[in-house]
């Protein structure tokens, strides 16, 4: 019989930053992955937020068990916890074995029990049966070797309940089956697993059942293969009017292919021991997919021109440019987005018709926007894919499909060239992706030539029109 290790009963929590949980109940099995199914501010991240602590609730009041144990204070659950985090800092420079053998920084050990300690967790995963070499550097690993020295270290410290908030970023289909077939394999008999990733695909091979969270309650227990299962996941996960809404917007079909013109060239990128050419037509979607995140990251970077290089050479409008300003890429409409709905693409404190308006200004005579602004904020605020956003309203009180929504409409209004954007979908539930992916095409439709620097080809494989797999390329060679 399955044994049943984390339950929690009727949870009722309101908090402005992640949302709500009416009267929510769910459990954790033992050797099992529940992967928490929800829209942004549906209640998951809210629960994820409370059993790491970042959130206090009534803990003598509300019914929480672990084990068959009552929890009647935070203290008393947080040993039992592993918040699997893959972007810890200020410890790169950490060996594997030390990672997994001390908890906290401890120069203060004696050099006969540091090794003691290494040489436990070379025993450690010697048990397991993992192949990693103990004294390679945190920051030398590759994803898959990452989470695996999380999970072990989870394992080594008795956790009974293994939080997982990750996006798999950075790993191949391959590289997420293997880390699943690893997590059952430590997780069997010893704890059970919390998974809150927004990618479809991560969570599809890691977990075992879906809970789906919409409007702070729990409203389907979705066990994958099960013959009981009724229905879609997107019927329990949107309701019938945010379905229509995705529908509407997933239905939109590309009216134009693109040209042969070029409007962007970019030539001499060194990336793996090689220069790379790189030209981008009219009207183009083109996806680069590199897992390796320092080479991704790079590529974005001079593709964007946020980094100058020495000898890369930059074509626009039949004109060369070598080390060229970041203003000079805005000069000649080519912009570009770190990450979809991350704040420090967007201004808080200023309303949406300004966030809007305000790469476009220089197109607008002085005159009438003195006169005429506010007409013209929300007039551009109607083109929004969220309808129930408004020109006046603060940014910083939207939600992440808004402040999605925000970022990428400034940029459909401001028309430009070329739009670089980088892992757009890492903060995205299933209604954010299709706001995106409706801009894309939109954008593409008005001539932008689109360029996305991903590390998995998830989302993109229909309207690509392009999709330069570096990873097979050089492997290839």
């Amino acid at each position: 019989m399955k044994k049943i290790v984390l339950r929690m009963s009727d949870l009722i929590l309101h908090n402005e930053d992640y949302g709500k949980l009416s009267y929510a109940s769910f459990y954790t099995i033992e050797g099992e992955v529940t992967a928490f199914l929800g829209l942004n501010y549906s209640g998951k991240e809210l629960l994820v937020q409370i059993l790491t602590g970042h959130i206090d609730m009534n803990w003598s009041e509300s019914r929480v068990y672990v084990d068959g144990c009552r929890i009647r204070k935070f203290v008393d659950l947080q040993p039992l916890i592993y918040y699997l985090n893959t972007n810890c800092e200020g410890i790169e420079n950490w060996s594997v074995a030390e990672y997994i053998s001390l908890k906290d920084v401890s120069w203060f050990l004696s050099r006969k029990v540091r090794e003691n300690l290494i040489k436990q967790a070379e025993q450690r995963i010697e048990k397991i049966n993992v192949q990693l070499n103990v004294k390679k550097k945190l920051r030398d690993l590759t994803p898959l070797e990452r989470r695996i020295v999380e999970v072990i270290r989870a394992e080594k410290e008795n956790a009974r309940i293994l939080i997982i908030e990750d996006e798999c970023e950075g790993m191949d289909i391959e590289s997420i089956q293997k880390y699943s077939d690893f997590l059952k394999t430590v997780i069997r008999g010893k704890m059970s697993v919390i998974l809150l990733c927004h990618s479809t695909r991560a969570a599809e091979i890691l977990s075992d059942e879906y809970v789906i969270f919409r409007r702070g309650r729990i409203v389907k227990r979705w066990k994958k293969n099960s013959p009981y299962n009724t229905g879609k996941i997107s019927d329990y996960l949107l309701g019938g009017t945010m379905r229509q809404k995705k529908n509407s917007l997933d239905s939109y079909a590309r009216k134009i292919t693109p040209l042969k013109k070029i409007v962007y060239e970019v030539n001499y990128v060194f990336l793996k021991d090689r220069k790379e050419n790189f030209c981008f037509h009219k009207g183009e979607i083109t996806t680069f997919v590199i897992t390796e995140h320092r080479m991704r990251q790079r590529l974005f970077q001079i593709l964007s021109g946020r980094i100058s290089l020495d000898g890369v050479e930059y074509t626009v409008q039949n004109k060369k440019m070598y080390s060229p300003s970041i203003l000079k890429f805005f000069e000649y409409k080519i912009v570009s987005v770190m990450r979809l709905g991350n704040d420090n693409e967007i201004f808080e404190k200023m309303s949406v018709g300004d966030n809007l308006m305000l790469p476009s200004l220089k197109k607008i005579p002085l005159l009438n926007y003195m006169i005429s602004g506010h007409k013209i904020k929300e007039i551009l605020s109607n083109e929004l894919e969220i309808e129930t956003v408004s020109s006046g309203q603060i940014t910083g009180c939207l939600g992440k499909n808004d402040h999605i929504s925000v970022a990428m409409d400034r940029w459909y209004i401001f028309n430009p060239d070329v739009i670089i954007l980088y892992e757009p979908f890492t903060s995205c539930d299933a209604y954010g992706v299709s706001v995106i992916l409706s801009y894309v095409k939109k954008m593409a439709d008005k001539g932008t030539s689109i360029i996305i620097v991903k590390s998995n080809s998830e989302y993109m494989e229909e309207c690509s029109d392009r999709i330069i797999d570096l990873d097979e390329i050089y492997k290839e060679q």
